[in-house]
Protein backbone atom coordinates (compact mmCIF):
# COMPACT_ATOMS: atom_id res chain seq x y z
CA UNK A 1 0.00 0.00 0.00
CA UNK A 2 1.22 3.80 -0.88
CA UNK A 3 2.20 6.36 1.50
CA UNK A 4 -0.05 8.92 0.93
CA UNK A 5 1.70 12.29 0.41
CA UNK A 6 -0.13 14.97 2.06
CA UNK A 7 0.62 14.60 5.53
CA UNK A 8 4.46 15.07 4.50
CA UNK A 9 3.72 17.90 1.98
CA UNK A 10 1.44 20.21 4.73
CA UNK A 11 4.66 19.15 7.61
CA UNK A 12 6.89 20.12 4.37
CA UNK A 13 4.75 23.49 4.12
CA UNK A 14 4.72 24.24 7.56
CA UNK A 15 8.53 24.27 7.93
CA UNK A 16 9.27 26.69 4.95
CA UNK A 17 7.07 28.86 6.10
CA UNK A 18 9.21 29.23 9.36
CA UNK A 19 12.74 29.55 7.58
CA UNK A 20 14.08 26.21 7.11
CA UNK A 21 14.00 24.79 3.74
CA UNK A 22 12.93 20.99 3.43
CA UNK A 23 14.85 18.81 0.88
CA UNK A 24 13.08 15.49 0.51
CA UNK A 25 12.03 14.04 3.64
CA UNK A 26 12.45 16.26 7.01
CA UNK A 27 16.01 16.47 7.84
CA UNK A 28 17.32 15.71 11.60
CA UNK A 29 18.04 19.64 12.06
CA UNK A 30 19.79 19.34 15.70
CA UNK A 31 22.24 17.10 13.52
CA UNK A 32 25.45 19.15 11.63
CA UNK A 33 25.09 18.22 7.73
CA UNK A 34 28.26 16.02 7.32
CA UNK A 35 28.30 17.76 3.52
CA UNK A 36 29.55 20.94 4.58
CA UNK A 37 33.08 21.52 4.87
CA UNK A 38 35.17 23.95 6.92
CA UNK A 39 36.97 25.31 4.36
CA UNK A 40 33.99 26.18 2.13
CA UNK A 41 33.75 29.33 4.71
CA UNK A 42 36.43 31.42 4.84
CA UNK A 43 36.73 33.36 1.26
CA UNK A 44 33.97 35.23 0.30
CA UNK A 45 31.93 38.03 1.86
CA UNK A 46 29.13 40.13 -0.51
CA UNK A 47 30.38 43.36 -1.15
CA UNK A 48 26.52 44.41 -2.61
CA UNK A 49 27.64 44.20 -5.93
CA UNK A 50 27.65 40.71 -6.07
CA UNK A 51 31.45 41.34 -7.08
CA UNK A 52 32.50 40.04 -3.44
CA UNK A 53 35.85 40.10 -1.96
CA UNK A 54 38.01 37.74 0.24
CA UNK A 55 37.17 37.96 3.68
CA UNK A 56 40.55 38.68 4.81
CA UNK A 57 42.44 40.90 7.67
CA UNK A 58 40.21 44.14 7.73
CA UNK A 59 41.50 47.55 8.86
CA UNK A 60 38.46 47.94 11.40
CA UNK A 61 39.24 48.53 14.68
CA UNK A 62 39.13 44.89 15.79
CA UNK A 63 39.75 41.75 14.44
CA UNK A 64 39.15 38.22 15.47
CA UNK A 65 42.46 36.74 16.42
CA UNK A 66 43.40 33.42 18.19
CA UNK A 67 41.51 32.94 21.82
CA UNK A 68 39.19 35.68 21.73
CA UNK A 69 36.01 34.92 23.32
CA UNK A 70 32.65 35.54 20.60
CA UNK A 71 29.46 35.55 20.86
CA UNK A 72 26.91 34.97 18.03
CA UNK A 73 23.13 35.35 18.11
CA UNK A 74 21.12 34.41 15.19
CA UNK A 75 17.21 35.51 14.70
CA UNK A 76 15.55 33.12 12.44
CA UNK A 77 11.44 33.60 11.99
CA UNK A 78 11.23 36.11 14.49
CA UNK A 79 12.82 33.85 17.33
CA UNK A 80 15.85 33.83 18.87
CA UNK A 81 17.72 30.77 18.95
CA UNK A 82 20.20 29.81 21.83
CA UNK A 83 23.55 32.05 21.32
CA UNK A 84 26.56 30.27 21.14
CA UNK A 85 29.58 30.88 23.24
CA UNK A 86 32.90 30.24 22.42
CA UNK A 87 36.71 30.49 21.91
CA UNK A 88 38.72 31.06 18.62
CA UNK A 89 40.38 28.02 18.43
CA UNK A 90 44.31 28.04 17.26
CA UNK A 91 43.27 27.60 13.61
CA UNK A 92 40.93 30.23 13.71
CA UNK A 93 37.51 28.37 13.89
CA UNK A 94 34.58 28.51 15.78
CA UNK A 95 31.74 25.89 16.41
CA UNK A 96 28.06 26.61 14.77
CA UNK A 97 25.23 24.86 14.87
CA UNK A 98 24.51 22.51 11.69
CA UNK A 99 27.38 23.66 9.94
CA UNK A 100 30.30 22.72 12.52
CA UNK A 101 33.34 24.57 12.44
CA UNK A 102 33.90 28.55 10.83
CA UNK A 103 36.70 30.28 10.52
CA UNK A 104 36.90 34.01 12.10
CA UNK A 105 40.22 35.02 12.14
CA UNK A 106 41.02 38.26 10.69
CA UNK A 107 37.60 39.18 10.70
CA UNK A 108 35.62 42.17 12.02
CA UNK A 109 32.24 41.32 14.00
CA UNK A 110 30.56 43.04 10.87
CA UNK A 111 32.34 40.08 8.52
CA UNK A 112 31.32 37.52 10.97
CA UNK A 113 27.92 38.39 10.41
CA UNK A 114 27.69 38.92 7.10
CA UNK A 115 30.01 35.68 6.39
CA UNK A 116 27.99 33.26 8.63
CA UNK A 117 24.41 34.68 7.58
CA UNK A 118 25.47 33.40 3.68
CA UNK A 119 26.81 29.81 5.16
CA UNK A 120 23.25 29.33 6.34
CA UNK A 121 21.83 30.41 3.63
CA UNK A 122 24.09 28.97 0.97
CA UNK A 123 23.64 25.24 2.81
CA UNK A 124 19.85 25.71 2.48
CA UNK A 125 19.49 25.42 6.09
CA UNK A 126 17.73 28.71 6.86
CA UNK A 127 15.97 30.77 3.90
CA UNK A 128 17.07 33.93 6.06
CA UNK A 129 18.20 34.94 9.43
CA UNK A 130 19.35 38.12 11.36
CA UNK A 131 22.78 37.25 12.83
CA UNK A 132 24.58 39.43 15.82
CA UNK A 133 28.43 38.82 16.63
CA UNK A 134 29.87 40.20 19.40
CA UNK A 135 33.60 39.97 20.05
CA UNK A 136 34.15 40.04 23.72
CA UNK A 137 37.66 41.04 23.45
CA UNK A 138 37.28 43.99 22.23
CA UNK A 139 33.75 44.77 24.74
CA UNK A 140 36.46 44.24 27.64
CA UNK A 141 38.87 46.66 26.17
CA UNK A 142 36.12 49.53 25.78
CA UNK A 143 35.20 48.70 28.89
CA UNK A 144 38.79 49.91 30.40
CA UNK A 145 38.71 53.31 31.09
CA UNK A 146 39.94 56.33 32.99
CA UNK A 147 38.40 59.85 34.18
CA UNK A 148 39.86 63.07 33.81
CA UNK A 149 38.29 66.27 35.44
CA UNK A 150 40.00 69.73 36.44
CA UNK A 151 41.80 72.50 34.74
CA UNK A 152 41.14 69.81 31.33
CA UNK A 153 39.77 70.86 28.18
CA UNK A 154 37.24 68.26 27.68
CA UNK A 155 36.25 66.80 30.97
CA UNK A 156 34.76 63.09 30.67
CA UNK A 157 35.50 59.56 30.90
CA UNK A 158 37.96 57.94 28.37
CA UNK A 159 38.73 54.43 27.00
CA UNK A 160 42.17 53.00 27.62
CA UNK A 161 44.40 52.42 25.53
CA UNK A 162 46.85 49.49 25.89
CA UNK A 163 50.38 51.39 27.36
CA UNK A 164 48.60 54.56 27.83
CA UNK A 165 50.75 56.79 29.75
CA UNK A 166 49.38 60.03 31.70
CA UNK A 167 50.13 62.63 29.09
CA UNK A 168 48.89 60.78 26.28
CA UNK A 169 45.95 60.73 28.72
CA UNK A 170 45.59 64.52 29.05
CA UNK A 171 46.09 64.65 25.39
CA UNK A 172 43.41 62.40 24.36
CA UNK A 173 41.00 65.14 26.38
CA UNK A 174 42.25 67.86 24.71
CA UNK A 175 45.59 68.94 27.15
CA UNK A 176 45.28 71.41 30.11
CA UNK A 177 43.88 74.51 29.52
CA UNK A 178 45.49 77.72 30.25
CA UNK A 179 44.48 78.15 33.69
CA UNK A 180 46.96 74.76 34.73
CA UNK A 181 48.75 74.55 37.48
CA UNK A 182 51.96 72.22 37.69
CA UNK A 183 50.39 69.37 40.14
CA UNK A 184 47.86 66.50 38.92
CA UNK A 185 46.38 64.18 40.95
CA UNK A 186 45.90 60.61 40.05
CA UNK A 187 43.69 58.70 41.75
CA UNK A 188 44.14 54.70 42.16
CA UNK A 189 42.47 52.16 44.03
CA UNK A 190 41.42 54.74 46.62
CA UNK A 191 45.74 56.32 46.84
CA UNK A 192 45.94 59.70 45.37
CA UNK A 193 49.26 60.40 44.21
CA UNK A 194 50.62 63.74 42.49
CA UNK A 195 52.65 64.34 39.99
CA UNK A 196 54.56 67.44 38.22
CA UNK A 197 53.29 68.13 34.87
CA UNK A 198 56.03 70.27 33.79
CA UNK A 199 58.62 67.79 34.46
CA UNK A 200 56.66 65.35 33.17
CA UNK A 201 57.05 67.19 29.84
CA UNK A 202 60.58 68.08 30.02
CA UNK A 203 61.28 63.93 30.50
CA UNK A 204 62.89 64.74 33.76
CA UNK A 205 60.11 62.59 35.74
CA UNK A 206 58.34 59.05 34.87
CA UNK A 207 55.48 59.18 32.46
CA UNK A 208 53.11 57.50 34.72
CA UNK A 209 51.58 54.42 32.90
CA UNK A 210 47.71 54.76 33.63
CA UNK A 211 45.73 52.14 34.42
CA UNK A 212 42.11 51.43 34.31
CA UNK A 213 39.62 52.91 36.80
CA UNK A 214 42.31 56.15 37.07
CA UNK A 215 40.80 59.23 38.20
CA UNK A 216 42.97 62.27 36.72
CA UNK A 217 42.73 65.95 38.04
CA UNK A 218 44.48 68.41 36.67
CA UNK A 219 45.05 71.44 39.45
CA UNK A 220 44.38 75.28 38.85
Amino acid sequence: MQRPLLPILALSAALSSTGCFVTGLVDDLTTPDVRISPEAWVPRIDTGDGAGIDAGPSTAIREFKVGDPIVVKMTIALRQSAPVDDVVDEEGNITLPLIGEFNVLGMTTANAERAIRKAYIDNKIYNDLTVNVINGAAKAAIDEAYSITGAIRKHGRYPLKAGMTLREAIIAAGDVTDFAGDKIKITRNGVTRTFSYRKIKRGTAVDEPIRNGDIIEIMD
